[in-house]
């Protein structure tokens, strides 16, 4: 099983990550996932921002959410 079908199966339907490549995140946008990448911090952080719609606050430098 690869990657994204592996996600899939576990019914994710949003992704937030640090570095990603252009490759995997294609491939999880084309499947219907929505991704949030370039996010800094620990995993309390990130769920936390999400949760409150703060995520600009974790973005890493120079890139933008």
């Amino acid at each position: 099983m690869d990657r994204t079908s592996a996600i899939l199966a576990c019914g994710v339907t949003i992704f937030l990550c640090g570095a990603i490549c252009n490759r995997t995140r294609h491939a999880l946008e084309k499947a219907g996932i929505t991704v949030i990448p370039w996010l800094t911090g620990s995993e309390d952080q990130v769920l936390d921002g999400f949760l409150h719609g703060q995520l600009a606050e974790l973005t890493m430098p120079g890139a933008s959410v």
